[in-house]
């Protein structure tokens, strides 16, 4: 048979039994005649118990699975927030790690030279010369060989070729269809003429 025990933050203490699960309050301040709570699993065996930190809640784990269980009184009602925060978001995380390593450095090296922020600079100092090098703007072309670049532009060349070769079959339709309708216009003409007035 398979026993487990646990303990929570403010002194409750669970204990199981095969699938028997016994929550003691006060155990080890007086002698106690029956448990504060008791819950049986349905066919399951107890194989872990823990209480979650902060909370009302024991875990149980059996071989049927996994049962939370509310434990009135189990789970401290404040908690430290600066020590052990579990509700802590991102942020707070990295605050707190920063105020940790903060400490650890002497408090001389962080401090700042209040001294040298308030001097100015002395107006008979001259300012440094700049010569005309030193002006000229230049604007580098980035990215001008890149692999999308060089793709890009021989796709444009493919396509200039197709568009001249689709050209050239255009304007040879087009003589042949001039071709073609100068020779048909005399007999549309010839055709066509039975609609006109015979005056």
């Amino acid at each position: 048979v398979s026993t487990q025990s646990t303990g929570s933050a403010t002194g409750l203490i669970a204990a199981s039994l095969g699938g028997l699960v016994q929550v003691w309050k006060d155990a080890f301040e007086t002698k106690q005649k029956c448990p504060y709570m008791t819950h049986r699993l349905n066919g399951g065996t107890v194989e872990g118990l823990q209480f979650a930190p902060f909370e009302d809640v024991l875990g149980v784990g059996h071989t049927g699975g996994f049962t939370s269980l509310l434990i009135p009184g189990a789970g401290q009602a404040n908690f430290d927030a600066l020590e052990a925060n579990p509700f802590e978001n991102k942020r707070q995380k990295q605050e707190a790690e920063v105020k940790s390593l903060l400490s650890k450095i002497q408090p001389e090296l962080i401090s700042l030279d209040s001294g040298s922020i308030l001097q100015m600079r002395n107006s008979e100092e001259p300012a440094q010369e700049l010569s005309e090098k030193d002006l000229v703007l230049k604007f580098k072309m980035k990215g001008r060989n890149s692999a999308k670049k060089r793709f890009l532009r021989k796709e444009k060349h493919i396509n200039d070729e197709k568009r001249l070769r689709i050209r050239a079959a255009l304007a040879r339709d087009k003589k042949k269809e001039e071709g073609e309708s100068s020779g048909s216009s005399q007999t549309e003409a010839g055709i066509l003429d039975r609609f006109k007035s015979k005056d």
